[in-house]
């Protein structure tokens, strides 16, 4: 799909894409051109659920790609954790969502910005789904693209559904300004039509694409999507019997021939984006408009430059940083502890102060994953950014499967393969239940950093992540007092309240839509 990404902006523009309109659900007619006059042969089929999965990136304006999986999704993910923070002050908008600070309310725009781009994402899939099947071309291709469709629809569900609770649910497309008003569905409800999607998809879906469609959604991406989906349930809201129906789908994609990667760091280097660990990955390419910008905001800021605008607003957290086994291959693959730039060897080092040529420092070591060391001044960049991996599959299975049946040798046979390419000796033996469960999300932390897992991994183990972050916030300033390592540093927000289970839903779309319900603790006098 490399070679096709480009044209997706363009797409975009082609079909009934999200303008600025009444309310995040709705679109003015006159910014697309109309649906009827665009599918009319399997080029625009193509076209339409290419544009489908630009939406995670690219978005017709004002929507723009720091919105959603460009950007901002990534901090509301990860910033939530004790794993990575921003350098900035406590007040700042980015520090607002790493450090739990009072100011965070429904009016904040990351909430605003995902909440809207994962709609406008909804949205493109339902034309798909709708418009499609009366394209005349090949019924079997016609039945795979609606099918991606359903998947990706699904895909953005799972991020609304695991961050603000329950939400208005369309799966119509919307291409007027009628239907504003409606309520939020359940949570079960949402869950239960990402499973319904995820469920036909792979009944249709092949187990691979070749050539330049790799990189679509499959079978396994389907399945994992739908498992992932019932853990969060399952964990987040107590819908225990969806351990199973997650296992039992996790166990499908153990079948489809995925397998860990004996090199680790290479999966988020650009260098090995077909292996066969990867599951799904947005497809990202140099060109402006058709790739992320998360080097941008991961560099270290050194001279000369690795990336125009280098802004240093990911860092690990020290408690954290230094918590990884002396053996663990993940800490050098996931953090710049040291690397060459213009000749030169540069390492990190816990001092104040930009250092010497031959060093960097002043808050915490950067991310090295996804860090495009080809990507020109103005160019997008090309590491594809992995949406699901199989590593994930065999943890999220231990997780399920301790849920159903305690530490079994099956479950610790799963967090052991992760443990063992890591390099670090297996789990401690004979651990209890719960302590088992909070091994399982630990390793989560060390093998899934900065993926975007971290915020719902927070929800499915609220009181262990909680407790975890609290200790981070009250021992940080201890650890290294000078010089800051993280916002935290300057706000301590222990005990954090229980509010923060969910995001509030953002203030803007309940101004626009009366019918929308808050959800407990965030009350902001809009939605009640």
């Amino acid at each position: 799909m490399k070679t096709t990404l480009r044209y997706l902006a363009l797409a975009a523009l082609a079909i009934g894409v999200p303008a600025c309109g009444k309310d995040f659900l709705t679109e003015v007619p006159a910014d697309f051109v109309a649906p009827e006059n665009f599918y009319g042969n399997a080029g625009d089929a193509v076209a339409a659920v290419n544009a489908a999965y630009a939406s995670f990136i690219n978005l017709q304006s004002p929507l723009s790609r720091d919105q959603y999986l460009g950007r901002n999704f990534w901090m509301m993910a990860e910033y939530s954790t004790e794993v990575a923070t921003s350098r900035l002050s406590a007040a700042n908008e980015r520090s607002l969502v790493d450090n739990y600070h009072t100011q965070f309310t429904s009016a904040h725009p990351y909430i605003q910005g995902v909440y809207e781009a994962a709609y406008a994402g909804i949205n493109r899939a339902n034309s798909v789904i709708a418009r499609v099947p009366a394209v005349p071309m090949d019924e079997t291709r016609k039945n795979q693209i609606v099918a991606e469709a359903k998947v990706l629809r699904a895909q953005h569900y799972y991020y609304l559904v695991s961050m603000f609770g329950g939400v208005p649910l369309k799966t119509e497309e919307t291409a007027t300004i009628e239907g504003e008003g409606q309520p939020r569905n359940t949570a079960a409800e949402v869950f239960a039509q990402i499973y319904k999607d995820c469920t036909e998809a792979a009944a249709v879906l092949p187990t691979s694409w070749a050539g330049q469609d790799y990189g679509r959604v499959t079978k396994g991406a389907a399945l994992t999507l739908l498992a992932k989906a019932a853990l969060q349930n399952a964990g987040a809201n107590g819908v225990t019997a969806d351990y199973q129906r997650a296992l039992d789908a996790f166990k499908q994609v153990m079948t489809l021939g995925y397998a860990l990667d004996a090199n680790y760091g290479s999966l988020f280097d650009g260098t090995n984006e077909t292996s066969k660990e990867i599951i799904f990955s947005l497809q990202n390419v140099r060109v402006e408009g058709s790739g992320g910008t998360m080097t941008q905001w991961f560099t270290p800021v050194v001279s000369p430059a690795i990336w125009v605008s280098q802004q240093n607003q990911f860092q690990a957290e020290r408690a954290f940083y230094d918590s990884y086994n002396v053996a663990d291959k993940r800490k050098a693959a996931t953090w710049m502890t040291t690397f060459t730039n213009a000749g030169k060897v540069i390492t990190w080092a816990w001092t104040s102060g930009i250092q010497a040529s031959t060093q960097y420092g002043s808050t915490g070591p950067t991310p090295r994953k996804y860090v495009d060391w080809g990507a020109s001044a103005s160019g997008g960049e090309a590491p594809d950014v992995i949406i699901t991996r199989y590593a994930d599959v065999l943890l999220s299975a231990a997780e399920a499967e301790n849920e159903i049946a305690g530490p079994s040798a099956t479950a610790y046979g799963y967090v052991n393969q992760v443990r063992a390419r890591a390099g670090v000796p297996n789990l401690t033996a004979g651990l209890a239940k719960a302590a088992f469960k909070d091994s399982v999300f630990l390793e989560r932390r060390y093998e899934l950093a900065l993926e975007m897992h971290g915020l719902f991994d927070n929800r499915r183990n609220w009181a262990w992540s909680k407790a975890r972050l609290e200790t981070s916030m009250q021992s940080i300033s201890t650890k290294n007092a000078s010089p800051f390592t993280s916002s935290t540093t300057k706000f301590n927000a222990a005990p954090i309240p229980d509010k923060w289970k969910l995001y509030p839903i953002p203030l803007r779309a309940c101004e626009l839509n009366n019918a929308l319900t808050q959800n407990p603790g965030w009350e902001d006098g809009v939605c009640k």
